[in-house]
Order: C-alpha cells, then sequence, then structure tokens
C-alpha cells in the first residue's frame, strides 16, 4: 500500500505506507498524525481532494481530503469555506466535516467518504432518467437546498456530477467550494466573481449574481441532462432563449413535470421559481 505526500510541489509523492516522512520532498505524510491520502479524488480552481484513511478510528475509516492552497490575501476565504461546511455538514445530506488542518502551506477539510457513483456517472451506465427517478431526485434535493438557503448560503455549482447516489440510494449533495453567503441587496448592484459550471450556471451567475433561484436553475438543467441524454447547451435554442428539451426524451413525461422543470430553468427570474418551498409544493 501507498500513502501519498500532498506538498504541491513534492516530484515523487507516492511514498510506501511504512513513512512517516516524504522520501521526495521531506514533508510530514500523516495529517494531524492521523489521516493517510491515498490517492487524489479530482483537482479545480478551489484546490484538490483526496481518498484517504482516518486512522483515528477503529476500524480505520475512509475520508475525503479537500486541500485548499490559498494566497496570501484569501485565507480569510478558505476559513470561511471551512466554516460553512462545518454548519452544512449537519444535513445528511451533506458530507460532515470532521476536521479542520491548517499549516503555513495550506488548509485542509477532512470530510465524510461517501461511497457510491455521481449522476453523470449513473447516467452514462444505465441510460437516461425516468420521470419517476426525476420526480424522486426533485423531493430528495429540494430539502437539501431549503436547508442550505436557510443557512444563507448558495451552492453555485449543482450539476450531475457534484450528487451522489449514497449506498441508502439519498443523494448527496458534494463539493461547496463554489459556495458563497447570500448577497445582500446592495452587493447584487455590483458584479462578482463568475462561478459556475457552463450550461448548468444561471444566466444571472455570468454577472456574478448568483442567488438562491439560480440554485433551482440548475438543479432543473441537471434534470434536463438526466432525462434526455444530452447537454444543456445543445437543448439551448437561440431563437426561443430557452431550453427545447422535450424532443430529445425517450419517453414523455407528464405535463405537470414538464411545466415545472420549464419554471425552473427559465432565464429570466421573474418567471423561475424563487425558492424550493414552492417547487415542492407543485409536485405534491
Amino acid at each position: 500500500m501507498t500513502i501519498l505526500c500532498i506538498n504541491p510541489q513534492c516530484p515523487h509523492p507516492e511514498n510506501s505506507d511504512d513513512r512517516d516522512r516524504c522520501l521526495g520532498c521531506g514533508a510530514k505524510l500523516y495529517l494531524g498524525d492521523r489521516f493517510r491520502p491515498i490517492r487524489p479524488l479530482g483537482q479545480g480552481g478551489f484546490g484538490r481532494t483526496f481518498l484517504a484513511w482516518d486512522d483515528g478510528q477503529i476500524p480505520p475509516q475512509r475520508c475525503v481530503i479537500k486541500q485548499l492552497v490559498p494566497s496570501a490575501g484569501s485565507r480569510d476565504r478558505a476559513w470561511k469555506e471551512a466554516d460553512r461546511l462545518a454548519h452544512l455538514g449537519q444535513h445528511p445530506q451533506i458530507p460532515a466535516l470532521i476536521a479542520i488542518l491548517e499549516s503555513p502551506r495550506d488548509l485542509c477539510l477532512v470530510q465524510t467518504y461517501i461511497p457510491g457513483r455521481n449522476l453523470e456517472q449513473a447516467l452514462v451506465a444505465e441510460g437516461p432518467f425516468s420521470e419517476s427517478q426525476v420526480r424522486s431526485l426533485l423531493l430528495a434535493l429540494l430539502p437539501v437546498l431549503q436547508f442550505i438557503h436557510k443557512q444563507g448560503i448558495i451552492h453555485r455549482d449543482i450539476k450531475p456530477e457534484n450528487i451522489l447516489l449514497a449506498p441508502n440510494k439519498l443523494p448527496v449533495l458534494v463539493d461547496f467550494g463554489a459556495a458563497r453567503s447570500l448577497p445582500s441587496a446592495t452587493e447584487l448592484e455590483r458584479t462578482g466573481t463568475v462561478i459556475g459550471s457552463a450550461g448548468y450556471a444561471a444566466p444571472e451567475q455570468a454577472l456574478g449574481k448568483a442567488i438562491s433561484a439560480s440554485d433551482l436553475y440548475s438543479l432543473g438543467m441537471t434534470c434536463l441532462h438526466l432525462l434526455t441524454g444530452q447537454h444543456p447547451f445543445d437543448l439551448y435554442s437561440v431563437a426561443e432563449d430557452r431550453a427545447v428539451w422535450q424532443p430529445f426524451l425517450p419517453q414523455a413525461v407528464s405535463p405537470t413535470l414538464a411545466r415545472i422543470l420549464d419554471r425552473l430553468t427559465a432565464r429570466s427570474l421573474r418567471s423561475r421559481y424563487a425558492n424550493a418551498n414552492s417547487v415542492l409544493a407543485d409536485l405534491a
């Protein structure tokens, strides 16, 4: 077995698991004398993630380490993310935060590991989702959005890859690296940072003005992708300025679900659902 050095500058990060320090750069291999990284899971603009073992538990349990390498001026932002995750992880459909480990080089957030596929992997393996599957997904995820929005948080990057199917079949919302606090009225007048995944991000996110309804748009686009198997880019009609998705359906959906999805993915905020409660009411 191997243990991985997570020093970004390390020339040879793989080590045998009997070592305490990296053979390549001399850095300590165990985080907090407890967490043992074993392989990378992904990398993005907000940091790197690693699968690890938590040797502080008996027997050792798998966990996920999210490594943030903030610049001198962004360490406060990294701590804000840690604080958000500590509160949000109280929800059973959001990974719990186990530990926060800070060093001069980085800030590492350790979360519970959720085994299972993400929705994109499920789509590739099994094909487009049925209406009942999408309705179940909405009924399970909308309360999660209610919870995070009530905490004053917007996810800003909801997409199939960021929704995992846990062993109990409940969807789990992951990767809050793009999350931020709900903007004030004054902040909405200013242009902010553009964050989100192309095709899934709401139009107002292109102006850096994400709000709660932006997460609903992304969830709606996720549902259209799962129903049709088509990327949101391929569903958008320039002539109609909306997603034209029903011609791509392998099987028709009910008029009720079609209306809900059209309203979730409305480009105009005036036409879109304002909150998760309203969507749940229409699904009832």
